[in-house]
C-alpha cells in the first residue's frame, strides 16, 4: 500500500466543506429573497474559487492509505470529476446572477445542491473505516457550520452598506447555525460511541488523552454556541456591528474546530 500524509486530505476536506457549505447557504439565501441582490452576487463569487481549489487539491492526491484511513481510489477519482463539474456549474451560477437571469440562477443553484451532496457522499466513500452514512452527516453538518458562519459574517458587514436591510436574514442564519452546532455535537457523541475498524496507521494514545479531542469539544461546540447565541441576540436587537464582531469569533472557532475534527478523523478513523 502506498501511504500519503494527512495534510493534503485535511486541506481537501476543509475546502470541500467550505465550498459546499457556501453553495448550499447562499442558494437558501437567494431563495428566501430577503437579502439584497448585491449581497447575493458579491458573496456567491467566493464559491467557485473555493470549489476550484478543492478540485485542484483532489486532482493532485495519490496513495491508498492516509493516517487512520484506508483510501478508496475509485470514489476519489469520481470525486475529482464531480468537483470539476460543480466548479463549472458555480461559474455559470455566478454569470446567471450577474446578468439578472434569476430563473436560471435558481435552477443552477438546485443542480449545485445535488452535486454538493454527491461530492460529500463520494468523499465519505473515499475514506474507508467508519460507517459511511455517519461520515456523510459529519461532513454535511461541518459544511453547513462553515457556510453559515462565513455567510453570516459577510452579511453582518453588508449591513454597514445597507443599514435598512431587515434584521431577519441574519437572525435566520444565526438560528440555523445554532441548530447545526447542536446536531454536530450529537453526531460527535455518536461517532465516539460507535465501533469502527481499527485505524490503518494506529493510534499511540486514547481519544480522551489527545488534546485535539478536547480542543474539538471546547472550540467546536462550547464557544460557537456561546458566540452564536450572543450574535443571535444582538442581531435581534439590530446591533449589527456587535453581531458582526461576535461572528468573527464564531467563524474563527468553527474553522479551528473543523481543522481539529478532520485531523482527528484521519488519525482515529472516526468522523469526529
Amino acid at each position: 500500500m502506498e501511504a500519503t500524509g494527512a495534510l493534503p486530505y485535511t486541506l481537501l476536506l476543509l475546502l470541500l466543506e467550505l465550498g459546499v457549505g457556501g453553495a448550499l447557504v447562499m442558494h437558501a439565501v437567494h431563495l428566501r429573497g430577503q437579502a439584497t441582490p448585491g449581497f447575493v452576487r458579491s458573496t456567491t463569487i467566493m464559491v467557485p474559487i473555493v470549489l476550484g481549489l478543492a478540485f485542484w487539491t483532489a486532482f493532485t492526491l495519490e496513495g491508498d492509505v492516509v493516517e487512520g484511513y484506508a483510501v478508496r481510489a475509485g470514489p476519489r477519482d469520481v470525486l475529482v470529476w464531480v468537483l470539476a463539474v460543480l466548479t463549472a456549474a458555480s461559474v455559470l451560477h455566478n454569470i446567471a446572477l450577474y446578468t439578472d437571469r434569476d430563473v436560471w440562477a435558481r435552477r443552477i443553484g438546485w443542480a449545485m445542491c445535488g452535486l454538493s451532496l454527491v461530492s460529500l457522499a463520494l468523499m465519505a466513500a473515499t475514506l474507508a473505516g467508519s460507517p459511511e452514512a455517519l461520515t456523510v452527516f459529519s461532513l454535511g453538518f461541518g459544511a453547513l457550520a462553515l457556510g453559515l458562519s462565513a455567510v453570516g459574517l459577510a452579511l453582518g458587514h453588508w449591513y454597514l452598506v445597507t443599514p435598512r436591510l431587515p434584521a431577519r436574514p441574519l437572525v435566520e442564519i444565526t438560528t440555523a447555525f445554532l441548530i447545526v452546532v447542536v446536531v454536530q455535537a450529537i453526531l460527535f457523541a455518536v461517532a465516539v460511541a460507535v465501533p469502527v475498524d481499527d485505524p490503518v496507521g494506529g493510534r499511540d494514545q486514547s481519544l480522551s488523552g489527545d488534546p485535539t479531542f478536547w480542543l474539538r469539544i471546547v472550540v467546536g461546540f462550547v464557544l460557537p454556541l456561546i458566540f452564536g447565541w450572543m450574535a443571535w441576540t444582538t442581531a435581534r436587537m439590530r446591533s449589527m456591528m456587535a453581531a458582526t464582531g461576535l461572528l468573527y469569533l464564531t467563524t474563527a472557532a468553527v474553522l479551528a474546530a473543523q481543522i481539529a475534527a478532520r485531523a482527528l478523523m484521519l488519525d482515529s478513523g472516526r468522523p469526529l
